[in-house]
């Protein structure tokens, strides 16, 4: 087993604090931290940093290493535990004062902001709802009230006799005073949105100059002792002063050196196919399992059309070949200019898929970067693509974007698939547009069973 490093002992007590709890789980596990590591896709000299202090690890690091225990254990984890956890991080977070602290707490704050933009979303829906509903009441009243006074001969109450509406005028002035309160509310809900909103796009700049802060540091940091490369091929890593530095390449066009990005490079291989109709290239797309892709709906659009006599769509997958046949597809959300639906394919055949399971980021924001490793109509490409900001359920990116590219999965540098890659700018213009895994996650019900 793989003996942890010493806590760094310069640590503020809040992030010693979390360390310890963290030391104490993961002892529990029984195993090295290169085994944990391949067991949850992550670089072990990262897991190292979360357990010595030297680096703060997300709240999905904590839960995942929680849950892992328990599971360990035969149990489950208690709301005690995670809540005690939840303040330990959220502490360590507050009193740390690296780039890389700073960037979890304005993640963290950008969350909660959203959040609460969200809800507000859901309230003001309701309270339009409600007072739409209130105000036809109204309506119909003093409609019924008119067709009464026409059928008796009744004028409306000029003075104190009887008049027809002495029976609805009690329930008007209710419906009246609901209007005026609900109209009031739906004010107040919808300043509050706007401040969400304001306080989201603010945490949202604040944390991009932050990550790139952090990049920096973590680049000047990583810089390796003067070395030769070595062969690519061979897997080969370079040590710096503060681990391994990782050589990586993405279909020989795109090579990481850093152990900011924790990219499988086989793993992205395995899992993005290539769609083709007859000998015409339409796009790429996400292996979900060895008999189910996803991918973007206009990549399907000419076999639905049926423009080369109806045969199946072909994936391929490294060097394998099977044929494949739409099972469903669902519009997407609107974005401006832009009609589009994700699709489902159902492989005629199972082909190889990944031991380990897929893994997601749910959450990205501005100023990060994805990396895609697909396939064109002129073979192999590769490219990094710059998160924008975030336009509805679509994210906006930029980068070395190129005609062929949809439906391809996008990773983040966690090496989680962040998205699908859904639009693309005109000719000439290197930006387009990313379903993310948030979004793509409530499609359940596009899947087929089985």
């Amino acid at each position: 087993m793989n003996e942890l490093k010493p806590i760094d002992g310069e640590l503020a007590p809040e992030v010693r604090a979390l360390v310890e709890a963290l030391r104490e789980l993961f002892t529990g596990l029984g195993v090295s931290t290169r085994r944990y590591a391949a067991r949850r896709a992550y670089d072990s000299s990262t897991i190292s940093r979360y357990l010595s202090g030297h680096r703060p690890p997300p709240w999905e690091f904590v839960l995942n290493l929680l849950h892992d225990v328990a599971e360990e254990r035969g149990t489950t984890p208690t709301a005690e535990t995670i809540a005690l956890l939840r303040s330990l991080h959220a502490a360590a977070v507050q009193a740390g004062k690296s780039p890389a602290h700073k960037v979890q707490l304005l993640e963290r704050q950008l969350a909660e902001a959203d959040q609460e933009a969200r809800r507000a979303v859901a309230r003001e829906r309701w309270l339009e709802d409600t007072l739409q509903d209130r105000e036809h009441r109204i309506r119909d009243l003093e409609i019924r009230n008119r067709e009464l006074q026409a059928l008796t001969g009744m004028p409306s109450r000029t003075g104190g006799g009887p008049s027809a509406e002495d029976g609805s005028v009690d329930g008007r002035a209710q419906l009246r005073n609901e209007i005026r309160d609900l109209q009031e509310e739906l004010a107040r809900v919808r300043a509050l949105h706007r401040d969400a909103e304001e306080r989201c796009e603010r945490l949202e700049r604040l944390l991009a100059a932050s990550e790139e802060q952090e990049g920096r540091t973590s680049r000047a940091a990583l810089l390796p002792v003067p070395a030769p490369y070595g062969d690519p091929d061979s897997g080969a890593t370079l040590r710096s002063t503060s681990g391994t530095y990782h050589f990586g390449e993405v279909n020989g066009t795109v090579n990481l050196f850093t152990d900011a990005w924790q990219v499988d490079e086989e793993l992205v291989a395995s899992v993005t196919v290539h769609v083709r109709y007859g000998n015409e290239h339409l796009g790429n797309g996400l292996l979900l399992d060895g008999r189910t892709v996803l991918t973007a709906g206009a990549v399907l659009q000419p076999a639905e059309r049926g423009e080369a006599g109806g045969q199946p769509l072909q994936i391929g997958i490294g060097e394998q070949t099977v044929d494949a046949f739409t099972h469903s597809s669902r519009s997407m959300p609107g974005f401006p200019d832009v009609t589009s639906s994700v699709g489902v394919l159902r492989l005629a055949e199972a082909v190889p898929f990944p031991d380990r399971p897929l893994s997601f980021d749910w959450r990205l924001t501005p100023g990060r970067q994805l990396l895609v490793g697909a396939h064109t109509s002129s073979g192999p490409y590769s490219c990094l693509l710059n998160v924008t900001g975030r336009t509805g359920d679509w994210l906006r990116v930029t980068g070395e974007l190129t005609g062929g590219l949809g439906g391809a999965p996008a990773f983040s540098t966690s090496g989680s698939i962040a998205g699908l890659i859904m639009g693309m700018g005109a000719d000439g213009e290197r930006r387009g547009l990313v379903l993310p895994s948030a979004t793509l996650r409530a499609f359940g019900a596009l899947l087929p069973d089985g």
